[in-house]
Order: C-alpha cells, then structure tokens, then sequence
C-alpha cells in the first residue's frame, strides 16, 4: 500500500510540476542576501542527528531559520532549536502521504528566501513541500525527482550519512 501511495505522489508531483523552471542566478549571493531558512529535517533517524551540524551552522552565521520535521521529532532537537521547530503529524497528511492543504496553507503564510532539504533518500511529502514552497533557492541531495525541485542539488554518492552531512556542509560553506 505504501508503495503504491509513493507511486501515485511521484505522479501527481511530476504532473503538477511539470513546467517549474528555475531563473538563472548567482546561488553565493542568493545565498549570502537569504533570511529566512526553512530547513526539512531528515526522516531517518540517523541523519537527523548528523544533521544538527547544518542547523549549527546557520546558527554560527546569524542566519534566520526554521526546521521541519515530524511532531515527534521536535523533542529530539536540541532545546535551543525547538523554538524554531515546525512539527507535522498525521493530521498534516493526506489520502496519499503527502501534506494537507491547511498545512500549506499555514506554511505559505510563512515567507523563506531558502529552502535546505536534509533527506538522502526520497520523501514524497518533503519533496512536495519543496515544490509548493516559492524560494529564491532551493538546495538538495540529488535523488529522484530533484530535477523538477532543486535548483541546487549536492551529488550524494556515500553510504555514510556522516560524510555526507560534513560534504554538505562544505558546499553550504562555499556559498
């Protein structure tokens, strides 16, 4: 079931976000000039705790950010963070896994100059949440669909989700 709901998401994304074409631009100054992060936490768990070291970058650079993840999840961010924690539960999610239009409603209400998407692997609800979210840049591992959502995407090759937080992490650092 759960795989033909993934089915069916990747569908209605591709179909909707068919024409989404992103403007040239200079990604360091997009960048540099961003205020407001929205920032999609990993979905395993593993990645979530490597992930921390991004949020802690922001941070380090006085950057204005807010984290998305599961309700659950927000407890498990350290408490410095949760302030700026967006949770999402089962009432968020429609029919097909992906978000609920009251949900976007209430993130659109919300204006990001950036967009981080932390997941390695595929996740339909983020990806959509990428899509809806109208950012000056958009950055993410590449994976399936990517094309259609990321205008930045960082080549993701590695098994260890450690490595490939910390090379994140570098190419953040270069912008």
């Amino acid at each position: 079931m759960k795989l033909l709901k993934q089915i069916i998401a990747g569908f209605i994304i591709r179909r909707r976000f068919k024409k989404h074409q992103f403007n040239n631009q200079s990604f360091s100054s997009v960048f540099a000039n961003a205020k407001a992060f929205l920032v999609l936490m990993p979905e395993n768990e593993e990645d979530f705790q490597y992930a921390i070291s991004i949020l802690e970058h922001f941070e380090k650079n006085n950057k204005d950010f807010f984290i998305l993840t599961y309700d659950y999840r927000v407890s498990m961010l350290p408490l410095k963070y949760r302030g700026k924690a967006i949770g999402h539960g089962i009432r968020d999610v429609n029919k097909i896994d992906l978000p609920s239009r009251g949900f976007l409603t209430e993130l659109k209400k919300k204006n990001f100059d950036a967009l981080l998407d932390l997941n390695r692997k595929e996740q339909m609800f983020y990806i959509f949440v990428s899509c809806v979210i109208n950012t000056g840049i958009s950055i993410g591992f590449t994976k399936k669909l990517a094309d259609k959502v990321y205008n930045l995407q960082i080549a993701n090759d590695e098994t260890n989700p450690k490595i490939s937080y910390e090379n994140l992490l570098s190419c953040l650092k270069m912008l």
